[in-house]
């Protein structure tokens, strides 16, 4: 253990007796299970994310060919709820990170050091300490190289949506009229109130054995997003390809810093295999105002575009603006 990283620690679980140090038994480096439990929070809460990236996939796949098809698109990208789509963001940012070796090293060195509960408690007094490990800026670094492709995706979706808003307007089914356009606005904001759960399938895909390889080639340089091959019916998420390597530097936006911190908290506890007796630490991390601020704004602007439509043909308009593109901008402001 570096000098620079026992410090860290001691100042992070500052409060914490010298006697109860010294009582302290050290076990061994606690390894990350192969298969995660099912009541993993972070696997659990990625999955609502997988969840909305997957109808992403069927909306560029299927494109609109009947007003059910636009019906069910709003539905299901329109719907989510702006709380748990942040966490489900967050928890996947953090189980990338997570991959990093050197921050994995450091972060078994500290528990292996210092006991897995002092460690802990470190992490729940203060939620910059686990970015101040070694290795901790680079996790953060992979998680957004995955961020900066899933928001190029969604802003890619988006424009392919949009185009069909126009390409539509030569449909006589789409030239008809919408029908009750405020009954659909507000069925929308009945949704965002619970939210949409995640797809059986793909929870049990993020806690499938594989997964640790598909996040871990998701944080390179280079690769394309990893939902680009997830649909809402499936039930394995496939390594991107065309991957180069680590490298690239991607700069925290200003004043998103404790984004950052709380991304790697996350990742601690999954290197951890924390268990369900930390899980309300763990939902608080994951909790992130301001990207959660902004997704409601898109449900919110989604729901008044959709009021004010008469055409079926308009809706896929507001659905590629404040369903696709606005997330992806909501999520990519984390990257400067």
């Amino acid at each position: 253990m570096t000098i620079k990283t026992a410090v860290s620690a001691v100042i992070a679980i500052a409060g914490l007796t010298l006697q109860a140090t010294a009582q302290l038994v050290t076990p061994a480096p606690h390894q990350v299970a192969a298969t995660a439990p099912q009541t993993d929070p972070l696997a659990r809460a990625a999955a609502l994310y997988a969840t909305y990236q997957g109808e992403v996939t069927d909306v560029k796949s299927n494109g609109f060919s009947s007003a059910s098809d636009i019906e069910d698109s709003l539905n299901n990208l329109g719907g989510h709820n702006p709380e748990q789509l942040t966490q489900g963001w967050m928890a996947y940012s953090a189980l990338v990170a997570a991959q990093n070796p050197e921050f994995r090293a450091a972060v078994l060195d500290i528990e292996g050091y210092y006991g897995r509960d002092m460690l802990m408690t470190g992490m729940q007094n203060d939620v910059r300490y686990a970015r101040t490990l070694s290795g901790g800026n680079s996790a953060v670094n992979q998680a957004l190289t995955a961020v900066k492709a899933d928001s190029s995706r969604l802003i890619g979706a988006a424009a392919f949506v949009k185009e069909q808003a126009y390409s539509l307007q030569g449909s006589g089914w789409a030239k008809g009229r919408l029908g009750n356009s405020k009954a659909k606005a507000t069925n929308l904001f009945a949704s965002t109130q619970t939210g949409i759960p995640a797809r059986g399938s793909l929870v049990q895909a993020m806690h499938a054995p594989e997964i640790d390889t598909v996040l871990a080639q998701a944080g390179r340089t280079g690769a394309p997003s990893v939902w680009e091959s997830v649909s809402s019916a499936a039930s394995t998420i496939r390594v991107p390809s065309a991957v180069s390597s680590f490298g690239q530097t991607n700069r925290i936006a200003r004043g998103k810093e404790p984004i950052a911190d709380r991304i790697t908290t996350l990742a601690a506890y999954r290197i951890l295999n924390a268990d369900p007796s930390v899980a309300s630490s763990m939902r608080q991390a994951m909790s992130e105002r301001e990207t959660q601020g902004c997704l409601n704004m898109a449900n919110l602007n989604l729901q008044q575009c959709v009021a004010a439509a008469h055409k079926h043909y308009e809706v896929p308009f507001c659905i590629g603006e404040h369903a696709l593109s606005d997330v992806g901008k909501c999520i990519g402001k984390v990257s400067g």
